[in-house]
């Protein structure tokens, strides 16, 4: 990075593409950091885009220093055992509950989207896992948020996002894995999202109380108002109202349809990041 840049963005794997290069689309999300902290990838897609996408953006897997994962859905967690096959070992942080057996559940089928490799996979494929229940530094300015309070009364979580009871039965996700970071620059703080399924308001909250009076300069990532209701898609609107001059890079689990409306209703604040779109603070 240039001397005046203390962080940059950059969109590897997402539900679309943006950009005029031969890069490739997934339902899945991740995101390359390079901060103060070093160089990050923060999710892995699905699995199918990775690696071909870094190759095309000319980014060495091999710089990659560490790997952070959001939550133990598979579009998030699919591409981590193909890409520690090709760098090895290196540090992966994540909350201990990312390996939870989880289903997407909207009709009779029930489909599973947990992580798909195993523990012992990902350890002999050179995971060094660093599992993490509470608020950490990863780094110089870089914040894992550890497991997120739900505060809020709008952001209720998606009812097709279920696991299975002892009987059998479909009970809520709880998703007590769902992790966000935080980087701090000189303009404030980015908040990196993986899926916000703790919710936006709840992940933002939550790094405020940790982190003090930094303004929020810039939220990017999935923020699943895409499957939402109505009254959280308001209350969130309504609350980056309130924030000001926050600018938002929305993508995957956002909907494109969300989206739009967020850049109507938040003009010259709201931007969709799709696969190579790279933001610098």
């Amino acid at each position: 990075m240039s001397s005046d840049v203390s962080l940059r963005l950059t969109i590897v794997c997402e539900n679309s593409v943006g950009k005029p290069l031969p890069l490739l689309g997934e339902h899945g999300f991740a995101c390359l950091i390079d901060c103060r902290a070093g160089r990050i990838l923060f999710d892995t897609g699905r699995g199918a885009t990775l690696l071909p996408n870094l190759s095309v953006m000319g980014i060495d897997p091999g710089s990659i220093e560490a790997i952070v994962l959001s939550h133990g859905h598979d579009d998030h967690t699919g591409g981590l055992l193909p890409l520690l096959k090709v760098i090895g070992p290196r540090p992966v942080y994540a909350h201990p509950g990312i390996f939870a057996e989880r289903y997407h559940q909207r009709t009779d089928a029930r489909r599973a989207i947990g992580m798909q490799a195993s523990l012992g996979e990902l350890e002999s494929a050179g995971a060094r896992l660093r599992l993490l229940e509470e608020f950490t530094e990863l780094g110089h300015g870089l914040w894992f948020s550890g497991p997120i309070p739900r505060k809020t009364r709008f952001e209720t979580g998606d009812p097709a996002l279920v696991c299975i009871d002892e009987r059998g039965e479909n009970i809520a996700d709880p998703l007590e894995d769902d992790a966000a970071l935080a980087v701090q620059t000189p303009k404030g703080l980015v908040v990196v999202l993986g899926c916000a399924h703790a919710g936006m308001v709840n992940t933002v909250e939550h790094f405020r109380r940790r982190l003090g009076t930094l303004p929020i300069h810039v939220i990017i990532g999935g923020t699943h108002l895409g499957p939402s209701s109505a009254e959280q898609f308001e209350a969130t609107v309504h609350y980056l109202q309130q924030l000001g001059s926050t600018r938002v890079c929305a993508c995957h689990c956002t909907g494109l349809q969300q989206t739009a409306i967020l850049q109507n209703r938040l003009p010259k604040r709201v931007f969709f990041a799709s696969v190579g779109s790279v933001l610098e603070v």
